[in-house]
């Protein structure tokens, strides 16, 4: 390896496209850039090719950081490249090139990062002790969020069989006390959990025999103790062998961690409309 690039090779006990989206993100990146004993003072992120990119820190000592640089390539899922240049004491480094590549394996994420573009080797060691302790804070946040979305997933699950169950208090039990949730019909809002479980309770009456709900492509972010969850509702009744319902609707749902636990704390679901009849369409899949 030449005197001035800097190779670091790790593993995360995470999928790939989770790993990989740390990179491309403001907030990920004011979380887990800042060198220890720094604090971050402001981040953005166009996480784009051609897009800017920019982060500024502060040391206990009132020390001022800036990196920036510009997004030069994103391959989704198995690399990025981008430019970074450090202003430390208002005196500019020179631009080097981050590459970072991601390959999928049995446990996890393969992650290898390489710098180029030093003029010296003592700003090489430096940035190299810099990154790995980065790179450290990456590894923590990842972990967080792999735990978070499991944790996320599995109230999912649990979800959909107590719906199958038709069993209200069950399915209540994520949802929290002051839910403002913009149910399938009207009224437009439905305010509190009493509100919610009322129209719930209504669906599940109509749901003749065997009940199932589904979100096949749900997806989940995570941002400290917010999250949010989307996808397309398949909902299915069966009854002596004859389907009873069989629609699709679109959802969003809002999750606040209170007191240690996950609560829903809003809810967004409806139905596309066809725009020659004005009509809802309750088949419109995926």
């Amino acid at each position: 390896m030449p005197d001035t690039e800097i190779e670091i090779t790790r593993r995360f006990d995470a999928p790939r496209p989770m790993v990989f989206e740390q990179w491309l993100d403001a907030a990920s990146i004011a979380d887990w850039f800042p060198p220890e004993t720094w604090q971050i003072v402001s981040a953005t992120m166009d996480g784009r090719p051609g897009g800017l990119w920019r982060a500024s820190y502060q040391s206990m000592t009132g020390d001022e950081l800036v990196e920036y640089g510009e997004v030069r390539e994103v391959r989704r899922y198995d690399r990025i490249v981008l430019t970074l240049t450090q202003i430390y004491r208002r005196t500019p480094g020179p631009e080097t090139t981050i590459v970072v590549s991601f390959e999928e394996v049995a446990d996890g994420t393969l992650m290898t990062f390489r710098q180029t573009g030093f003029d010296s080797i003592e700003r090489r060691d430096g940035n190299e002790a810099g990154w790995r302790g980065c790179l450290d804070k990456l590894e923590a946040r990842v972990r967080r969020l792999k735990r978070d979305e499991t944790e996320l997933r599995q109230l999912h699950e649990d979800w959909f069989v107590a719906s199958a169950r038709k069993d209200i208090e069950a399915s209540m039990a994520p949802i929290a006390d002051d839910v403002v949730s913009y149910e399938h019909g009207v009224p437009a809002q439905y305010h509190g959990i009493d509100a919610v479980r009322a129209v719930c309770q209504e669906g599940f009456d109509q749901a003749a025999g065997d009940f199932e709900w589904t979100v096949p492509d749900l997806r989940i972010v995570v941002d400290g103790d917010l999250a949010v969850a989307w996808g397309l509702n398949h909902m299915q009744a069966n009854e002596g062998g004859q389907t009873t319902m069989d629609m699709w609707s679109r959802g969003t749902r809002v999750f606040r961690r209170r007191d240690g636990r996950w609560q829903m704390i809003h809810q967004h679901v409806s139905f596309p409309f066809d725009p020659a009849s004005g009509k809802a369409v309750f088949d419109a899949g995926p």
